[in-house]
């Protein structure tokens, strides 16, 4: 029998990549709550008040490329998406 997922209830990540994705969300919306600033900073802001650095890529074993998407997705949804 297939059942599928409660809504609202938070999926388990299928690929490391929807993990870091996830977890930068969660990080930068942690951020966000602490810091009115960090809600409309730059990408390049973002990034820095982050703090992603080499750890990370270690920690995921994803290509840098591949953890910036991630990044990415998560400044659009923390950022981006709380502008509009």
């Amino acid at each position: 029998m297939n059942k599928s997922p409660k809504v609202g209830k938070a999926t388990k990540p299928r690929t490391v990549y929807e993990k870091a994705v996830r977890d930068f969300t969660e990080t930068a919306q942690q951020l966000a709550r602490l810091n009115q600033h960090f809600r409309q900073a730059s990408f390049a802001e973002f990034e820095m008040l982050m703090g992603l650095d080499d750890e990370v890529l270690k920690r995921y074993g994803l290509p840098k490329l591949t953890v910036k998407r991630a990044l990415i997705k998560a400044y659009e949804t923390v950022v981006l998406d709380q502008q509009r």
